[in-house]
């Protein structure tokens, strides 16, 4: 009986996978936990930062309104008439001819916690103009609505001129307008001035009558003490912009409008360090992994892996950098508390991972809490030079590793982490053996 033919053999058992390597390597590592750990501090605390009306237990908005002013918005003034002599029930609208109003804003920033507001003191100079084309004398009335908290924005120093000579204003009935009436003669032309001084906070807006048309507009505005600026929500953009170190003018310049505009600006503003620190918190994962990455790799070196207690110290203190650097901030100078916060962990880690791999130079390590922490804050405070940071870290790692892998030390070592049996990398190819014949034999 013929024996059946024999089975193929079964090809060698593949090695684990290399999804299931990494798993064992991110295990061995205690890369979760101390992810963990690190999401978890950082996260707390951006969030914080975020939610600026509840960092560090205080009203920060509404407290910096009470004490420094708030958002100005400026109506145009209105003119009411009637022809003189006659009974009435109701006022006409009158159109402005002309419309100049000048602001001058100097910047006094005022800071809560991390946060920087941008107050401002300003001075206010209107200029008005209208003709009386009626038929006969009209009597007016001049209306100038105050629709700020006249305690907030601090109202001062208000003269109100006609024709040249200082006149009196009347509060209206409600309390938010401030009212002079007078006559003006047939075909004569009369000129209201008014100016005062206040504060305000973020943002000025003049804003035009939408229900009447208006002619020679003109709108100027001068900043001191800051050159971003920003337009608000429904603002006409101006016509011309001039920065210079320091200071921003704007102009709006219209010689009619059919209807109203709102004409303003959002005031320069100081770095928003709370919104840096909720960037340098939220990123803060990635560079961790890598700094994880790297001690893994010090500990092939020396032959020895970090224990759990160990890694997950680390983490704590990697996350502790961005708690403590936000309240740091909070009540000093933010340079001052970012250095501080760098330099001090910065000793500790460096201290610490030196005693954990004792033969391991100093600038070594503290070139690790350099690229892992310190240029990717870093690039978060430098907001224009962030791809040109990263770029240049990428590429000294690059380089880094081009000089390691010609090194006689490091390649031995990777021939050491070699699977057992494989041939040496450098080693020839083993040469084909001549198979033995009968004939030879």
């Amino acid at each position: 009986m013929n024996a059946p033919p024999p089975l193929p053999p079964r090809p060698p058992r593949a090695p684990d996978g290399a999804l299931r390597r990494a798993l064992r390597w991110l295990v061995a590592h205690h890369v979760f936990g101390s992810l963990v750990i690190v999401v978890f501090a950082t996260a707390v605390i951006a969030g914080q930062v975020a939610d600026r009306t509840d960092f560090a237990n205080s009203e920060l908005a509404a407290g910096v309104e009470d004490r420094w002013g708030a958002p100005v918005t400026q109506p145009a003034p209105s003119l009411r008439y009637v022809h003189s002599g006659t009974i009435f029930t109701e006022l006409k609208p009158l159109p402005f001819d002309r419309q100049h109003v000048e602001v001058q804003a100097k910047m006094n920033y005022r800071k809560r916690g991390l946060r920087y507001f941008s107050g401002f003191d300003f001075t206010l100079n209107a200029d008005y103009a209208v003709v009386n084309r009626e038929s006969t004398d009209i009597d007016v009335a001049f209306i100038f609505p105050m629709e700020m908290d006249k305690s907030q924005v601090l109202l001062s120093e208000l003269q109100f001129l006609v024709d040249g000579q200082e006149s009196s204003l009347d509060l209206g009935e409600a309390g938010n307008r401030l009212v002079w009436t007078g006559r003006i003669a047939k075909g004569a032309t009369s000129r209201f001035t008014i100016r005062y001084r206040a504060r305000g906070l973020n943002s000025f807006v003049y804003r035009l009558d939408p229900a009447l048309p208006a002619r020679d507009v003109r709108v100027h505005v001068a900043v001191e003490g800051g050159e971003n600026y920003d337009y608000p929500s429904g603002v006409l953009a101006a016509s011309s912009v001039n920065t210079t170190a320091d200071a921003v003018t704007l102009d709006w310049a219209f010689q009619s409008l059919e209807s109203g505009v709102n004409l303003g600006v959002i005031l320069p503003s100081e770095k928003t360090f709370d919104a840096m620190v909720g960037t340098m918190a939220t990123r803060a994962w990635v560079p961790f992994l890598a700094l994880l990455a790297l001690l893994a790799a010090l500990g092939l070196r020396h032959r020895r892996t970090l224990a759990l207690h160990e890694t997950y110290l680390l983490a704590a203190v990697y996350g502790f950098f961005f708690v403590l650097l936000a309240y740091l901030a909070a009540f000093m100078n933010f340079y001052a508390a970012y250095a501080l916060c760098a330099l001090g962990l910065g000793a500790a880690v460096v201290g610490y991972v030196r005693w954990l791999f004792p033969k391991e130079r100093l600038p070594v390590l503290a070139g690790l809490w350099g690229a892992t922490l310190v240029v990717p804050t870093g690039a978060v405070i430098l907001q224009g030079y962030t791809g040109l940071i990263y770029t240049l870290e990428i590429l000294a790692a690059l380089l880094g590793l081009m000089v390691l892998s010609t090194r006689a030390g490091v390649r031995a070592f990777l021939s050491d982490l070699s699977p057992p049996g494989a041939p040496p990398r450098d080693a020839a190819p083993p040469a084909a053996s001549t198979p033995v014949t009968p004939e030879a034999s």
